[in-house]
């Protein structure tokens, strides 16, 4: 895969906010924004308006929206007209203006608005360009929907096969596999 380390984790980044509803809300309080920012690694300032877990709030559903497994896509276009539509919104929304940085443990990467900006334009900037550049690689089908019975979780597959079925909030994959081998084991009967 072609996609670069900040581009990847900002992949990360995106399915983690995508699922922060899903087992009980991991985005309420403007704390809980802060860890969220110091986690992915958002450089200094980091700004936190009272509007920006509702604007966190909206870019998830716009992204659960935008990337969840859709059966009814005839191919991988439809997905990536999808994703394209959402990042030119981005760019538009945040008045994006690309500018190459190199801080912390980062190399070279851009940064679509200033750091000045609240964290909710920051993220939303930041997904754009992820969004745009999964779309010029080919790689949208890296999104997918855990198999797991119940689950539903986003995760992004970054293996080389793109073999991933199961989200990593979990041990949905664990759960599913011993479910199956239970399942089999009930089939054959009784050993003996």
């Amino acid at each position: 895969m072609s996609l670069s380390v900040h581009t990847r984790s900002i992949l990360t980044l995106i399915t983690q906010l995508v699922n922060s509803d899903h087992d009980g809300e991991t985005l309420s309080t403007l704390a809980d924004v802060r860890t969220f920012a110091i986690d992915h690694s958002f450089s200094p300032p980091i700004r936190i308006g009272d509007t920006d877990i509702d604007h966190l709030h909206d870019l998830r559903g716009r992204l659960r929206a935008t990337l969840a497994d859709a059966p009814d896509d005839p191919a991988d276009d439809a997905r990536a007209a999808r994703v394209a539509r959402l990042a030119n919104e981005l760019f538009t929304e945040t008045r994006a203006l690309p500018q190459l940085r190199k801080h912390d443990h980062w190399d070279w990467h851009l940064h679509a608005v200033p750091d000045e900006a609240g964290i909710a334009e920051r993220t939303a900037a930041d997904v754009a360009v992820a969004l745009a550049d999964v779309v010029l690689d080919g790689e949208t089908s890296r999104f997918g929907t855990c198999a797991a019975t119940g689950c539903g979780a986003l995760f992004v597959d970054l293996s080389r096969n793109r073999s991933k079925r199961f989200c990593d909030r979990g041990n949905c994959a664990n759960r599913t596999h011993v479910a199956a081998f239970r399942a089999r084991m009930a089939d054959d009967g009784p050993s003996g």
